[in-house]
């Protein structure tokens, strides 16, 4: 398994010398990482993408593959040039578009014209609204699913499905535009859809970080590009939104340099994005149960991120339950979020640490960089999808009552 995933690397170099071969463009990086201690010392410096034994795989930039050195937290085994990425420095949109090879997945206009499509074709049914907007003025847009979803019911439990915190996990936009148009043909014709959308609300939103999305795929070229698109103190550009968040923010697991690509901003809530996410879930407290969609590495994450313990309780039985009863039906590896690393600042700690909103983190198919990684074709969409539809509907299922999961026989 170790030998497969070494294919990815174009030449092995050690010591200074491998660097002095760099040009400017991101690097995917093995470094050797025997456990959680390790593996959360790199997780100061750089996103960890995939975790295989005792390896971690990243994809960098140049600064953090510097940095990686200077500090001398792993021992660096391998590093594979994936090409030059464009100047930090803002240029002017041009065309925003996927690769001809990968043109099945939508761009910000595209997804918006579906949502309004399934507005349009059902009223009632479908409500298309705006819960801000993002650095360079785009509206982040949601939809709500349900009986008269047009009007506000507080006292009608609801859940809610957000994708593409980062911009680089298109995948992760896919899903939850696939699901709202699952749940809406199936309200035709499934007695258990339409008592379920009589009971709860479900709120999608598809696209939190438009602007860093469409950045990515600029030209037609993907970029590698994580983060959002603010302009930052040093000239360069972009915060982790996943590292953003307010609760416990700045703990571990993110970094203070503008240029790192696990940037937490300059203080919580910086990001009209992430203070759109922190806006709307604070209108609806009716939310009970929130799902982040994320690529990749196949594991159903839960909190808490940003410190070792559990969250403790009752409350933990819920999530190791939830956990389990979705890994049986998708086959991911469910786990507590700082079992891998520790990583504050990011989306569910916050809703549950503040909110008390039971956030779970897909990080949705493949599950190695060896088998795409970020970029792993078009083909792929309808079958995460399919492996994913059954703990996306059991999920909604529980918005009602999550502590009933406990009471329930599997």
């Amino acid at each position: 398994m170790r030998r497969s995933l070494m294919f990815l690397v174009l030449f092995l170099l050690w010591g200074n010398a491998m660097f002095a071969e760099l040009n400017e463009g991101p690097v995917i990086v093995e470094l050797e990482a025997r456990d959680v201690a390790a593996r959360t010392a790199i997780a100061q410096i750089i996103h960890i993408d995939s975790v295989f034994e005792d390896r971690v795989y990243s994809v960098v930039t140049r600064a953090d593959l510097e940095r990686l050195r200077a500090l001398n937290v792993a021992r660096i085994l391998s590093i594979e040039i994936l090409g030059d990425r464009p100047s930090e420095y803002f240029a002017p949109f041009t065309i925003a578009d996927f690769p001809a090879y990968d043109d099945d997945f939508h761009t910000y206009d595209e997804m918006l014209q579906e949502l309004k499509d399934l507005e349009g074709a059902n009223p009632g049914l479908v409500h298309l609204f705006s819960i801000g907007q993002s650095v360079l003025g785009k509206d982040i847009w949601a939809v709500k699913i349900g009986e008269n979803a047009q009007f506000k019911d507080e006292s009608k439990k609801a859940i809610a499905y957000m994708g593409t915190h980062h911009a680089r996990e298109h995948v992760s936009t896919e899903i939850p535009l696939l699901f709202a148009k699952e749940l809406v043909t199936r309200y035709a014709t499934d007695e258990n859809m339409v008592s379920l959308l009589k009971e709860i609300d479900i709120y999608i939103i598809p696209m939190v970080n438009p602007d860093g999305a469409m950045y990515d795929i600029e030209n037609r070229r993907y970029k590698w590009w994580r983060k959002n698109r603010s302009k930052n103190s040093d000239s360069s550009f972009g915060v982790d939104l996943n590292r953003n968040y307010g609760f416990r923010w700045g703990t571990g697991g993110s970094s203070r340099n503008p240029s790192s690509d696990i940037y937490m901003g300059e203080s919580a809530f910086s990001e009209p994005e992430t203070q759109s996410i922190k806006s709307f879930f604070e209108q609806n407290p009716q939310i009970t149960i929130a799902l982040s969609l994320h690529t990749f590495s196949e594991l159903i994450l839960y909190p808490w991120g940003g410190q070792s313990t559990g969250v403790g309780g009752e409350d933990e039985k819920v999530f190791k339950k939830m956990a389990g009863d979705m890994a049986a039906m998708n086959k991911y590896r469910p786990m507590q979020s700082s079992e891998l690393y520790i990583a504050s600042g990011d989306t569910c700690d916050w809703l549950y640490g503040s909110l008390h909103v039971f956030c779970f983190t897909f990080e949705l198919s493949p599950s190695s960089m060896a088998l795409g990684g970020f970029y792993p074709g078009e083909a792929i969409i309808s079958f995460v999808f399919k492996e994913n539809l059954r703990p996306m509907l059991y999920l909604a299922n529980y918005a009602k009552d999550p502590l009933k999961v406990l009471s329930e026989e599997e």
